[in-house]
C-alpha cells in the first residue's frame, strides 16, 4: 500500500542519515526536513565552538582600578557560575594576577544573582559590594539604576572587543563609593572549521539561514560574516527565537531550528523541524 511505502521511505531515509551521525526520531521529521526554506542556529556550541574563554580583562579609563582589581570582581561575580565561560573567567584571574580561587561556601552571608535570558547578567551582593557581570547594556542600565555613571570608554572597549568577534562582558560595582563600571572581560568563541563552505551548500539548495545568538549586534554581525550565515538575531530571548518562527511559519515557509540548549527546547519544539547537537542538554533533544 502507499502507506506501507511511505514508511519504508522514512525508514531508509531514517537509516542514511544514521550513517552521517544524525539520530531522526520520526520518519515524518525526516520527510518535512526534505521541504525545509529556512533553518534557524542558534550560535553557541551550532556553529562556533561553544567554548568560549576569558582572553582578559580590560579596565575602563577615568578609574582608579588596575587589572587585577576588575579580574578580582569578576572573580567573585563569576563563583556561582558552572558554565565553561565563567569557570575560565575564575581561572584566568588565578593565573594572570595570582588571585586565589576562591569558593561560594567562603564568602559567609553573600547573596548570588544567577543570569536569566530576561536580566543578561549575574553576580554576587557582598560585604556590603554588590558585583554584577554581564551583556554591555544590561549592566550598564542597572548601573544607572544605582544612581552611578558609566565611563565614555566602556562603550568603546565593548565595541573593539566585539568587532573582533569576541564578546563582552562588563563588570560593574555598587560600594560606598557608588555605582561604576569596572572594566571589560574579553571571551573569546572560534567559528566551526568549514561552516562557510556548508551555509553556500544551504543557499544553493534555495535554503535561508539565520545564526540566532543573545550577543550584541557588532559581535552578532561578527560571526555572522565570519562563518557566511545569510541573516542573524542578537540579543535574541527565548521569546524571541519563537516570535521569528513563527513570523517565518506564518509566511508560509518550513522551519529547522538548530539548538543545544535546554532554552532551545521551545523553539526547537515549535519548529517543523527541531534538530538538537549530541552534546546538547536533554530537554533540546527531546524537544
Amino acid at each position: 500500500t502507499i502507506g506501507a511505502l511511505l514508511s519504508a521511505i522514512g525508514i531508509a531515509g531514517m537509516d542514511r542519515l544514521v550513517q552521517r551521525n544524525v539520530l531522526a526520531m520520526s520518519g515524518r521529521a525526516v520527510e518535512a526536513a526534505g521541504d525545509v526554506s529556512t533553518l534557524l542556529l542558534d550560535k553557541t556550541g551550532t556553529i562556533t565552538l561553544g567554548n568560549r574563554q576569558a582572553a582578559e580583562f580590560v579596565p575602563v579609563k577615568g578609574t582608579t582600578e588596575a587589572e587585577a582589581e576588575v579580574a578580582d570582581a569578576a572573580q567573585l561575580s563569576s563563583l556561582a557560575d558552572e558554565t565553561p565561560e565563567g569557570r575560565s573567567v575564575v581561572v584566568l584571574a588565578k593565573e594572570r594576577y595570582g588571585l586565589r580561587e576562591r569558593h561560594q561556601g567562603e564568602l559567609v552571608g553573600a547573596e548570588w544573582i544567577e543570569f536569566t535570558a530576561q536580566t543578561r547578567m549575574s553576580g554576587v551582593d557582598v560585604d556590603g559590594r554588590k558585583i554584577r557581570k554581564g551583556a554591555t547594556a544590561s549592566v550598564i542600565a542597572w548601573v544607572e539604576e544605582q544612581g552611578g555613571t558609566v565611563a565614555k570608554d566602556a562603550d568603546a572597549i565593548a565595541n573593539r572587543i566585539s568587532e573582533a568577534g569576541g564578546t563582552p562582558l562588563l563588570v560593574a560595582v555598587h560600594d560606598d563609593q557608588g555605582a561604576r563600571v569596572l572594566g571589560v572581560i574579553h571571551l573569546k568563541d572560534v567559528v566551526k572549521e568549514g561552516m562557510r563552505e556548508r551555509f553556500e551548500e544551504l543557499r544553493r539548495m534555495g535554503i535561508k539561514t539565520v545564526m540566532i545568538t543573545g550577543d550584541n549586534p557588532l559581535t552578532a554581525k561578527a560571526i555572522a560574516e565570519e562563518a557566511g550565515v545569510d541573516d542573524f538575531l542578537a540579543e535574541a530571548t527565548p521569546e524571541d527565537k519563537m516570535a521569528l518562527i513563527k513570523r517565518e511559519q506564518a509566511g508560509g515557509k518550513l522551519v529547522a531550528m538548530t539548538g543545544d540548549g535546554t532554552n532551545d527546547a521551545p523553539a526547537l519544539a515549535q519548529a517543523d523541524v527541531g534538530v538538537a547537537m549530541n552534546t546538547g542538554t536533554s530537554a533540546a533533544k527531546e524537544a
